[in-house]
């Protein structure tokens, strides 16, 4: 079957027609918010294993994937070396104090213009993917991949780009959940697995994605009191609270 095929079929339509009907309603109506909400993430859900249940690994979606795991590494390691730049700059500009810089990247927000569907129903359920409408993946708050610096007293640990990619010194192939054979030198990054194996993205969602976006935050820390004031030692024992 091909992919236009498949969004086709009455199992995907009937699944994406319920959670952006429910998404109506709870946009336009604010009927049953709360419940409406948790019954969309699991539709989500339900909706990546109906689509993963029509995927089966070949040449030509190896290339994509390849395209992929090429396209989201390379953004990791800017995403990397943005962080690092920020990080110094700031140090540089205060020493004193506890400084944090995050970085983090996401799928690109804009529908994918290479992507075989492109129907409106389609840009929909991308947009509550990926966090454009509401936050339906918790853990997907910290983006694909989240890169973190911060001072540690006199001590400052960055991360490697490898242990970034796929958390470890020496490259790894997180290809779990697919045929082993076909992939089994692609060297997949621990991002495509986070997004693969934890998330709501299914692999028709993920294969054509050739634009993310980078957030980054920077957070410095300081008090208006010398450290020895602050009382840190306190004993949970002592409950002069319950003395009448």
């Amino acid at each position: 079957m091909t992919v236009q095929e498949i969004f086709n079929t009455k199992a995907v339509q009937e699944i994406e027609t319920a959670i952006l009907n429910l998404q109506y309603e709870t946009e336009r109506m604010k009927a049953f918010m709360d419940y409406n909400r948790v019954t969309i993430k699991h539709l989500l859900g339900v909706r990546k294993n109906i689509l993963q249940n029509y995927f089966a690994m070949d040449e030509k979606y190896r290339q994509l994937l390849s395209e992929f795991n090429d396209a989201l590494k390379l953004q990791l390691i800017e995403m990397r070396h943005r962080t690092i730049k920020i990080f110094e700059s700031a140090k540089s500009y205060d020493e004193k104090n506890n400084i944090v810089v995050t970085g983090k990247c996401f799928l690109g927000y804009g529908y994918p213009k290479i992507h075989p569907v492109q129907t409106v129903r389609a840009r929909k359920i991308w947009a509550m993917l990926n966090g454009t409408i509401d936050n339906y993946m918790p853990l997907y708050e910290n983006g694909a991949c989240c890169f973190k610096i911060k001072t540690w007293g006199d001590s400052v640990h960055i991360q490697s780009e490898n242990k970034m990619l796929y958390l470890q010194e020496e490259p790894d192939n997180w290809n779990e959940g697919l045929d082993r054979e076909l992939t089994k030198d692609m060297h997949l990054i621990h991002a495509f697995h986070n997004l693969y194996e934890h998330l709501e993205f299914s692999i028709f969602d993920l294969l054509w994605v050739r634009n993310f976006n980078i957030e980054l935050h920077t957070e410095i820390d300081y008090s208006t009191y010398k450290s020895d004031v602050f009382d840190d030692d306190l004993d949970w024992n002592i409950c002069d609270h319950l003395t009448l």
